[in-house]
């Protein structure tokens, strides 16, 4: 008992491809499939000169492939490669007959792996789907076409039979585009195969080798097959029993050189070997077969890899490497000293790897070594590096609001800070020269340092123990003296604060509105009701004024005048002209531009002095036709 388990598990170990075998760095597959030969027909035969003269001194061949036991004739054997097995077929009828629902076989494998799939038949039209036998070519060394998936069921139309079954004198222009399939199944037609006996050669063993001769330097010079393919070359069965019957294999990876073995193979090897070329599970005798691997080479450890780079992070280091021929797996290690010892820290397939859970200020020595079957590289150069934390990125929605003196300046918190700087300058955009406070750990603080009347720009900037943030957006305001009004006018509306009802006006008409007015980017605004309320022009008489009397003649006042467009919802739609006591103070003024937007406040503000009747005159005058000029509130101040 316990000598038959061995024995099981020893086959199975045999069986399975070594992980480093170069059949793994196949891309594309050939198989080119010929007939009804065994194999010493063709070894050393003065009537293939090709296969013995070319093919074989640069190619791997197994002395001891079989067709599966006792299995003929052709078709059987060909659903065998397809399928792992001939579903109990033992007759070359057509798939009208012996056509199979079962969904389980190489192609749609590969179809469903995403992996592409042709064959190329000779003398078949590529107008239909040739479920019939055709001049030269038969249906029963076409196995593709007995599968309903393939063929929807016997569909001579079939669209997708017809995409995928082509004849093969398209496989030349295939080659030439570096168009082909990822798996090639190539069948010659019956005088090419040898099948039959055809004129003028009428030798059914040099045809084949004629064939071969003309069709095979056309896929060994592609760039599909230069670029990691391989090129099976087999026949069908056997002739007076199962063979051995020819295995040649043609790749960049394979041993070559006219390397044999005497392994024993039979079709289900072929089956698994491209199976497992392709990463597709095992089907029916390929389970059991060993594969085709000792026909390839052996790369042996791949080298070190090259360009080790490591990026410090918050407690994490980020490397990253060159690919290394021919690995399968690498291995980082680690140390804190340089030099090493380096101990294991992880194994990965892909060429970069972060290492986290590192402790900060804390500096990591790194190495990393490639590995296939055959074994493990040696080191890589060392990197190192050092992790800290990152800084915190800057902080954003920076407010600044004016006042008597003074700028309150509120953020939003930026993730990872410790603390705040607040930086300020008197030029828009920079340089922010005067630090206004650090080490604030709250998000908010006034500036109490400046001048009224000059305009000053901040950012803030986060600082954590990683380093400094960016700058904030940038903020500005302009302090000023609360007003000490003497005389304010609610234009268009009634008394509302320390504002009059409307009064003191020639010309025009009032207007109101619901909508809420944003007073955030006025000094001292007006309560909200004056801005909800204004004076406008009429259409045929759009300019009108204001006489603001009671002041002290020759008097020097501070004049504020309150707008907010309410109406328009472009910039450009809305200009007029002011002019106080006969001086223009605003030209082609534009409410909506100058706030900002609809329902925003924005004030205007004037040095002027009163008449020698005590008064201030204010006039508004259109310039634009389709809108008249417009005032919601006019304050006069000490």
């Amino acid at each position: 008992m316990h000598v038959r388990i061995l024995s099981a598990l020893v086959c199975a170990l045999l069986m399975t491809m070594p992980a480093g075998a170069q059949v793994n760095n196949v891309k594309k597959v050939f198989v080119i499939v010929m007939e009804n030969h065994n194999w010493s027909q063709f070894r050393g035969a003065a009537n293939a000169p090709y296969i013995n003269n070319t093919l074989l001194p640069q190619a791997s061949h197994a002395e001891q492939y079989y067709n599966p036991p006792s299995l003929h004739p052709s078709l059987p054997n060909y659903l065998w490669l397809e399928a792992g097995t001939n579903f109990g077929i033992l007759n070359d009828s057509d798939p009208s007959i012996n056509h199979q629902s079962t969904t389980a076989h190489l192609v749609t494998q590969l179809k469903n792996a995403g992996v592409s799939w042709k064959t190329y038949q000779e003398d078949i039209s590529g107008t239909n789907c040739p479920l019939t036998s055709v001049n030269k070519y038969a249906p029963k060394h076409n196995p593709f076409v007995y599968f309903d998936d393939v063929t929807n069921t016997n569909d001579p139309n079939s669209a997708y039979c017809i995409a995928h079954v082509r004849p093969f004198t398209e496989m030349a222009a295939d080659l030439q585009n570096n168009t082909v399939a990822q798996y090639v199944f190539i069948t010659p037609n019956l005088c090419d195969d040898g099948h039959d006996s055809c004129a003028p050669v009428s030798d059914p063993i040099r045809q084949t080798d004629n064939w071969l001769a003309a069709n095979v330097p056309a896929i060994l010079n592609s760039t599909a097959y230069q670029t990691g393919g391989a090129l099976f070359i087999t026949w069908d069965e056997g002739v007076g029993g199962d063979g051995p019957i020819g295995m040649i294999v043609l790749s960049p990876y394979a041993k070559g050189g006219g390397y044999s073995n005497s392994i024993h193979y039979t079709h289900g090897s072929l089956l698994r070997t491209v199976e497992e070329i392709f990463g597709v599970s095992l089907l029916g005798d390929a389970a059991v077969q060993t594969d085709l691997s000792d026909l390839f080479s052996n790369p042996g450890p791949p080298a070190a890899p090259a360009s080790l780079s490591a990026i410090p992070g918050d407690s994490s280091v980020a490397l990253s490497w060159a690919t290394s021929t021919g690995a399968n797996s690498y291995n980082v290690k680690r140390s804190l000293t340089t030099g090493g010892p380096y101990g294991p820290v992880t194994s990965v397939t892909t060429t970069n790897f972060t290492d986290t859970g590192l402790t900060n200020g804390t500096t990591y020595y790194y190495v990393v070594t490639a590995s296939n079957a055959s074994g493990e590289s040696g080191n890589s150069p060392e990197t190192s590096a050092t992790p800290n934390v990152a800084p915190p990125p800057a902080p954003t929605n920076l407010t600044a609001t004016a006042g008597n003196m003074q700028v309150a300046l509120n953020w939003t918190a930026a993730a990872g800070a410790v603390s705040y700087q607040v930086n300020r300058g008197t030029t828009n955009g920079g340089p922010y020269g005067t630090v206004v406070a650090s080490g604030l750990t709250a998000t908010s603080v006034t500036d109490n340092t400046v001048v009224n009347g000059t305009t000053y720009y901040y950012v803030v900037v986060a600082v954590n123990s990683g380093g400094v943030s960016p700058n904030s957006n940038q903020a500005s305001a302009t302090p000023a003296a609360a007003p000490n009004p003497v005389l304010e006018v609610n234009a268009g509306g009634g008394a509302v604060g320390g504002f009059a009802a409307d009064s003191g006006f020639s010309g025009g008409q009032t207007g109101s509105t619901t909508a809420s007015i944003d007073l955030s980017g006025a000094i001292y605004p007006a309560p909200q009701a004056v801005y909800q309320t204004w004076r406008t022009g009429i259409k045929k008489s759009p300019n009108f004024s204001y006489t603001l009397s009671g002041l002290a003649a020759g008097s020097a006042y501070s004049l504020r005048l309150h707008f907010a467009e309410n109406s328009v919802s472009r910039s450009g739609a809305r200009k007029f002209d002011v002019t106080v006591n006969g001086v223009k103070v605003l030209s082609a003024f534009d409410v909506f531009a100058a706030a900002g937007g609809k329902n925003k406040a924005v004030i205007k503000g004037f040095t002027t002095t009163a008449n020698a009747g005590g008064q201030i005159v204010v006039s508004f005058t259109a310039v634009t036709a389709a809108q008249d000029p417009i005032i919601n509130g006019i304050e006069v101040d000490y």
